[in-house]
């Protein structure tokens, strides 16, 4: 067990606090691709304890912009795509995606001193159905190339889900393999819900209810830990799992599609006490069976 002040340092993630530091040195996925359609309404998200104003301009550009406008501290969620840039809604003041004023309507001459308005904005990238966004100081790194990141269209499975608890509570759970030969212990199975593990063909959900809680192993890795899980069979067979955290707040684990992918479980703090869950799992090798989409997806929606 972890004291309550190592307790408060990993999950304290406002600005200025040394967890919430970390994580804005890191690219975080800020919302999926679908809840921003072209031509679609600002969205109002809050990341890290920050409160924000999420829109893509009328050439397709995605910006994050301080939630509140400088002039008089409007909602910048309820303002107006158009003209290059997100228009205020109450004195209409014209912002891009870097936060540039590009019109004061109402201000003598147009707004004469607009350049002078550097408003609160963050970078941006959209990859494999998800909008990225970098919190942190200086130039944004590069954004990771992660191999779920660059799948083709239909290859991979992306959804996000609210947890109310801090994202190290749940990122717990996935570097615990004792814990799912009973919480994700499945009393019905069917063998083509998912894919054979390899050299078998039982499903992942079969082989972890047939076995007791496994031995393990754990590496440190020069991107946080790798996990081995050691489940005995009989007939002088293992079950071999290996699991990863990859840091400051991913993980990733043997998922829907057996050996030709795996799954991601990407935790990203809402503020202290709430997160963002975003889900992620791929075929590098096939189009993934839509049946297998439909049932993730089902069995989220059944626990909320």
């Amino acid at each position: 067990m972890i004291t309550n002040e190592e307790n408060q340092l990993l999950t304290q993630t406002n600005r200025g606090a040394p967890a919430g530091d970390l994580l804005r040195r890191y690219w975080q996925p800020v919302a999926l691709s679908s809840e921003l359609p072209v031509g679609g309404a600002p969205l109002c998200v809050k990341i890290l304890g920050e409160a924000l104003a999420l829109f893509r301009d009328d050439q397709g550009r995605v910006g994050l912009l301080g939630l509140h406008c400088a002039h008089r501290g409007t909602d910048l969620s309820y303002g107006r795509i158009e003209d290059g840039g997100l228009r205020c809604l109450y004195h209409g003041w014209l912002y891009d995606i870097r936060g540039r004023c590009l019109e004061q309507p109402g201000e003598p001459g147009g707004g004469a001193n607009r350049d002078a308005i550097r408003h609160l904005a963050y970078p941006c990238q959209e990859k494999g159905g998800v909008i990225f966004t970098y919190m942190g100081p200086g130039e944004a790194p590069l954004l990771p190339n992660y191999e779920f990141l660059n799948q083709p269209v239909g290859h991979v499975c992306v959804y996000k889900v609210y947890h109310e608890c801090n994202y190290l509570q749940a990122n717990e759970g996935n570097i615990d393999p004792v814990h799912l030969s009973f919480l994700h212990r499945f009393l019905e199975h069917k063998e083509e819900r998912y894919a054979g593990v390899r050299g078998t063909e039982e499903s992942h959900y079969n082989l972890i209810a047939k076995a007791q809680p496994p031995t393990l192993d754990v590496e440190i890795t020069d991107f946080g830990v790798r996990i081995y899980s050691v489940r005995q069979m009989g007939d002088d067979k293992i079950y071999l799992r290996v699991s990863n955290f990859v840091l400051p707040n991913l993980s990733t684990f043997p998922g829907q599609t057996g050996g030709q992918g795996y799954g991601i479980n990407w935790h990203v703090p809402i503020d202290d006490t709430h997160h963002w869950k975003y889900c992620f799992f791929f075929n590098r090798e096939a189009p993934l069976d839509q049946a297998v989409i439909d049932k993730s997806l089902a069995e989220v929606d059944a626990q909320y």
